[in-house]
């Protein structure tokens, strides 16, 4: 026979039971702890191996920043702001048109990713190498293709050092492939596949430009084991070499001056006090002798004096050895 409940018994459990609204709060308050999950495009890339692509690109950014400061002549800032994933095609719709994208062949990841710079930054390297100020923002429009061949140097040195810090990795082997203003017209993946998204802000004479690399993820995952904390670890012990190579391209950047000494002379002072219109000093060096080529104070080189088209020109005939130069002085 089933218990009849007592109405002291009814009322102790009415009196557990939580309100409509208190349950509500309650939901409410718990929602803050929960992480918001798509099943539809969950992350595929674990949390170690994207630690491991911020080491690399962090590197990246600090040798980009030393050669851009050194070849634009300004102080350049470029910090790495984060990594993402999403689909191929929420990238492109994310693209604003016209857009600066350079297609890169990788060899080493077998595929093609993107480097999307701002145009507007391309135009103020533009205007420095054609020796602006850069002090005027430019609004943005597509890139010519002169344009495109004057920073075309700059592109291939950040591939070059994009090479580099992926060499830890794997042999990346990037090269450029194409270049394209239209999102629409690059087609590197499938609409729904994941494609891994490094955003950096690069910094110059107070404005910020955007720059991002898009890997998609189906040429990243036969490397994937190889970006572990123990496989990129070596980045810090390798510091000795990055600091070889931010040397060695702030080098390549530097500019020295080169004279061409036609000849010279000793006189008195009592032969340059006496100086007359029309006087004639008798120089040492030979009509057809070879001239020596300073360069930044020091001889290096002799050549001979000529034209190059409207230029004057000289042209090197030999390499001036370190006991050699004692005979040049």
């Amino acid at each position: 026979m089933d218990k009849i409940l007592s109405q002291d018994e009814i009322d102790a459990l009415l009196s557990n039971v939580s309100k409509p609204g208190d349950l509500d709060a309650q939901l409410l308050d718990g929602a803050n702890r929960f992480h918001v999950y798509d099943f539809k495009h969950p992350d595929r890339i674990s949390k170690e191996q994207i630690r491991s692509l911020r080491t690399i690109h962090e590197n990246f950014a600090r040798i980009s920043a030393t050669y851009l400061s050194t070849f634009l002549r300004s102080m350049v800032d470029v910090n790495l702001l984060s990594i993402d994933q999403v689909t191929y095609s929420e990238y492109t719709l994310s693209l604003s048109v016209p857009s600066s994208i350079y297609v890169v062949q990788s060899e080493g990841l077998s595929g093609r990713i993107i480097l999307e710079i701002s145009p507007i930054l391309l135009l103020y390297m533009v205007d420095r190498l054609l020796g602006g100020t850069g002090e005027t923002q430019i609004e943005p429009r597509e890139i010519t293709l002169i344009e495109q061949n004057v920073v075309r140097s700059i592109i291939n040195k950040q591939l070059d050092m994009l090479n580099e810090v992926w060499s830890q990795v794997v042999d990346f082997r990037g090269s450029l492939n194409s270049f394209e203003t239209d999102p629409q017209f690059v087609q590197i993946a499938r609409s729904s596949e994941t494609i891994v998204i490094i955003f950096f802000e690069v910094k110059v004479k107070g404005f910020v430009y955007t720059m991002n690399i898009g890997i998609p993820y189906f040429i990243l995952e036969p490397i994937l084991p190889n970006l572990s904390s123990q496989a990129v670890i070596g980045t810090g012990k390798k510091k000795g070499e990055e600091d070889k190579a931010m040397l060695h391209l702030t080098l390549q950047a530097t500019r020295v001056p080169v004279v061409t000494q036609l000849a010279r002379a000793r006189i008195t002072i009592r032969d340059f006090l006496n100086f007359q219109r029309d006087d004639v000093i008798t120089l040492p060096k030979r009509v057809n002798e070879e001239l020596p080529v300073l360069i930044g104070g020091r001889v290096k080189f002799t050549g001979v004096p000529g034209r190059s088209g409207r230029h004057r020109a000289v042209r090197i005939t030999q390499t001036v050895e370190p006991v050699d130069h004692l005979f040049h002085q």
